[in-house]
């Protein structure tokens, strides 16, 4: 959608909207991951097949740790090469709740109880990191 909004109000493709769109993009793909945890015995009962299931919750975890550094990655190698200005830097800070969400999401992938917190600060990390890279773009 940004890529796509871009291109219609600009009538060119830009690498500042691709690298923007990354960010949402590994973000959401967590966010969806993680709330499937909770549902992976009432999804295998009628026949869903996502990653939780085929792997395994603690598999999909490190997908999970994985697709966060892939969206600070994007961050970092986007302000680096150019495409977002250095202020976009500053959504870094809001992967600090990630942290004990990865670490958790590890330890109690099999004990809904103790995840279900964590999947609220990955909430806020899903919503805070887009808010202050567009922030950052405004900024910068």
């Amino acid at each position: 959608m940004v890529v796509g909004t871009d291109l219609a109000l600009t009538g060119r493709y830009s690498w500042t909207a691709l690298a923007a769109t990354c960010v949402p993009f590994f973000l959401v793909s967590d966010l969806l991951l993680l709330n499937q945890f909770p549902d992976v015995e009432a999804d295998r009962t009628v026949g869903r097949r996502h990653l939780p299931i085929l792997i395994g919750r603690r598999a999909s975890s490190l997908v999970y740790a994985a697709f966060l550094l892939a969206a600070a990655l994007s961050i970092v190698l986007a302000v680096a090469w150019g495409h977002l200005p250095r202020m976009c830097l500053i959504a870094l800070l809001a992967f600090a709740p990630a942290g004990p969400v990865i670490v958790g999401a590890y330890r109690h992938a099999e004990d809904m109880e103790r995840l279900v917190p964590l999947m609220g600060l990955n909430v806020l990390v899903c919503i805070l990191v887009p808010v202050l890279v567009a922030t950052g773009l405004l900024i910068g």
